[in-house]
């Protein structure tokens, strides 16, 4: 039986160097995919690297500003040179907590850019390395792209993965000719070295409001873009799937 993924193909992962980023890089590399991790120029890369180096894959990091589009572009066609490019997950984002009325432009741009633009700019760039081949595209979008989070404060946010939920929908019909699919993945609360400096009763209070009672695990949000990454998936473009705990189902 074919393996789900092309051991000594590689992927594109931006955001790759820790959270949901570095869960993929591990999960591809146990798979023996080769990962370039693009990331920003004073990211913590150490952790990709060993992981990399631990599995035997191949690997190498693009330091740039994904709200930089020709940036993007020339860091991403890199990945290239460690061997034929099969796949790519943008992870790349960031959050901004601040209530509607009082938002800056400035705070709200800073989101934005990062959070959808960078997501678009990264998908040019990985259409150009798919185009003649086929592959696979997985964006990180948010269960905030499906509803707005109880307590907190971040429109902009939210606004950006809706926007990368539609975004992926609309890239995947016009490439699917090309043999590329795009999808999303939509997390929950998941733990995270940044959730991990959350109070605990902060924490506490998003697994109460998950049907599961619990935060997700990184690999958890992983394992499923491995799924939408593989051959198992070779009939879904266009999807967004949910991995929240249930928690849009309440």
């Amino acid at each position: 039986m074919r393996p789900e993924l092309e051991p000594g193909h590689v992927a594109v992962v931006t955001g790759g160097a820790r959270g949901i980023g570095l869960a993929v890089v591990e999960a591809l590399g146990a798979r023996g995919v080769g990962v370039l991790c693009v990331d920003h120029p004073d990211a913590d890369t150490s952790a990709f690297v060993a992981a990399c180096e631990a599995a035997g894959v191949a690997h190498a990091v693009a330091s740039l500003d994904v709200r930089d589009r020709d940036a993007v572009r020339a860091g991403v066609a890199t990945a290239a040179d460690l061997g034929p490019v099969a796949y790519a997950v943008n992870c790349a984002g960031v959050d901004g907590l601040h209530p509607a009325s009082g938002m800056t432009a400035d705070e709200w741009r800073r989101v934005v850019q990062v959070d959808l633009d960078g997501v678009m700019f990264a998908c040019q760039a990985e259409h150009d390395l798919l185009a003649g081949r086929g592959g696979s595209i997985v964006n990180i979008a948010s269960m905030s792209g499906h509803v707005v989070n109880r307590g907190v404060t971040h429109a902009a946010y939210s606004a950006a993965k809706a926007g990368v939920i539609h975004l992926g929908r609309s890239l995947a019909v016009e490439w699917a000719p090309l043999g590329i699919r795009v999808n999303s993945v939509s997390p929950g609360y998941t733990m995270t070295a940044m959730t991990a400096t959350n109070p605990p009763e902060v924490n506490a209070g998003f697994a109460a409001q998950t049907p599961m009672g619990r935060l997700a695990e990184v690999e958890e949000v992983a394992e499923p873009v491995v799924f939408l990454l593989g051959r198992r998936a070779s009939f879904v473009t266009g999807t967004d799937l949910l991995v929240d705990g249930g928690f849009t189902a309440w």
